[in-house]
């Protein structure tokens, strides 16, 4: 029997996924669907899978596959697009949403342009984890973060070979659940350039939690002041973050439908 999938395309700073109403398609094979449609050759092409749905009255809950179908806690450029999403599609009118995540419960405010469309979004991402003192993993010094998911982020003034090192450092033994890899580099006390490897997606464009992990690693060893411009390849996030250990953390950043689509599924 062929069901009809209906999906969108979204991407923020060319962190593109493939959007899922999980409502609608509460029983599908997320993994594999991941797997199978995320390759840009054969399939829609993206770094993995994004569903959303209605948790409760107040709030909705977002989950993140990655192209090799394993599941992302949190994605901070897909719960932009996310809540883009749910205002665009009428299942919501309010300009603040709360949404669920794996890292936990995020507030994210909507930003309009003048004709009152969604252009982005600005999340409260919760409070890093900054572990301050360095250490080293598979010969590569870095320092681990978390943004409720896991970062190894290596500050380099020279061209890191993230393309072959990035997944010997994602799947070491010290990181048992893999983890994310940022290469970060000051450009100023506002300004950071990034390039990132992403668990379960390999090299991308662009990563949310990524940014902020770097930013605040940044911050926490007096190498930028708040706010920081971090620069990727895709594009650029404004990340705001006191430093201290008992304050949230802030991204800004755009967020763009692409097109919708469907799928027939056997």
């Amino acid at each position: 029997m062929t069901e009809i999938l209906h999906f969108t395309k979204m991407e923020a700073l060319g962190n593109d996924y493939i959007y899922i109403d999980r409502d609608r398609y509460p029983s599908l094979d997320y993994p594999t669907i991941a797997r199978r449609y995320s390759d840009r050759h054969t399939g829609i092409g993206g770094d993995g899978v994004v569903t959303y749905s209605r948790h409760d009255a107040e709030s909705f809950e977002m989950h993140i596959y990655n192209k090799d179908g394993s599941e992302a806690e949190m994605c901070g450029n897909a719960i932009r697009c996310v809540a883009k999403l749910l205002h665009e599609e009428g299942r919501t009118e309010a300009q603040s949403l709360r949404i669920h995540t794996g890292a936990g419960l995020l507030t994210v405010e909507l930003l309009f342009d003048e004709e009152k469309e969604v252009t982005g979004a600005r999340v409260e991402m919760g409070i890093p984890e900054v572990i301050e003192t360095p250490e080293m993993v598979e010969g590569v010094e870095g320092y681990v973060a978390s943004m409720g998911n896991p970062h190894f982020v290596i500050l380099s003034q020279e061209d890191f070979p993230l393309e072959t090192k990035g997944q010997l450092l994602e799947q070491s033994c010290r990181f048992p659940e893999g983890t994310n890899i940022e290469v970060i580099r000051p450009i100023d006390k506002h300004t950071l350039e990034m390039r990132v490897w992403e668990r379960g997606s390999g090299l991308t464009r662009a990563c949310g939690t990524g940014a902020c992990a770097s930013a605040a690693v940044a911050i926490r060893l007096g190498l930028v002041l708040s706010p920081v411009c971090v620069r990727m390849p895709g594009g650029n996030l404004t990340i705001e973050w006191s430093g201290e250990e008992s304050r949230p953390l802030y991204m800004t950043g755009p967020a763009t439908r692409v097109f919708d689509g469907t799928l027939q599924l056997r």
